[in-house]
């Protein structure tokens, strides 16, 4: 991610899904591995407009916070650990947002990774969010802008049964549901084996959702499709294992 896009309306949605996955479980953390790149030039903020957002719009606490943000230009993912520290929420979160001032580089990823301390992967739901979303065949030098799905597997393999782990994904121009379907299977593949592979979209962006404990994922169900209901988003599983 960067930080010229902190609080536009995919934040919204994002933010407001973690706060929704945290609130009604008994998770106390949100760790962010947000893999920040640079700014780049001569390039707008994203979509700021809220009255086009398609979900976060009714957390009331979350919206201000953001819009406030844009408009004292504050576009900086280190603001939202004010957010988390202002005893506004029901419940208090513990944010830990990694590696917040220092630019994700493809030369350093082995490192960037490895280093992730095991606390944050414990009993936490885990946000990994890069520029683009998760690796395709072709990234010549665009490789900073994508997860693979090994560091996936590396982070999914190291957290507790209790967490959850979540990862952004933009859309490509292609039919929404057979797509979601396709990197569904491809997680199963490579990453979780048996569970199933959540995800939920606003049409624009996709968050898929990786657990590892059978009640972590009838909580997750439950929670993710009355999430989607509420905003009209779009939810489902992967739950057939392929080889």
């Amino acid at each position: 991610m960067k930080n010229q896009y902190f609080g536009d309306i995919r934040d919204l949605f994002k933010y407001d899904l973690v706060l929704e996955l945290l609130l009604r479980s008994s998770l106390r953390r949100f760790t962010f591995i947000p893999m920040l790149t640079e700014d780049e030039p001569n390039t707008h903020g994203g979509r700021i407009d809220y009255s086009k957002a398609r979900a976060g719009t009714r957390r009331v606490v979350l919206r201000s916070f953001l819009e406030k943000c844009l408009t004292s230009n504050r576009r900086n993912i280190k603001e939202l650990e004010k957010f988390f520290s202002d005893k506004k929420l029901p419940k208090k979160i513990k944010l830990k947002i990694y590696e917040r001032s220092n630019y994700f580089l493809d030369k350093t990823r082995r490192e960037y990774f490895s280093a992730i301390d095991s606390d944050l992967l414990t009993r936490s739901v885990i946000l990994v969010d890069p520029d683009i979303g998760l690796e395709v065949k072709n990234m010549k030098k665009r490789e900073d802008k994508y997860v693979k799905y090994e560091e996936v597997k590396l982070l999914y393999d190291r957290m507790d049964k209790y967490s959850m782990l979540l990862v952004f994904q933009f859309i490509p121009r292609v039919r929404r549901k057979r797509y979601f379907s396709k990197i569904s299977k491809l997680l199963k593949q490579k990453v979780v084996g048996q569970p199933p592979v959540y995800y939920i979209s606003d049409n624009q962006v996709v968050f898929f959702i990786l657990t590892k404990d059978l009640r972590v994922q009838r909580f997750l169900e439950d929670a993710l499709y009355s999430y989607a209901h509420s905003y009209g988003l779009i939810a489902g599983k992967c739950d057939t294992f392929y080889w």
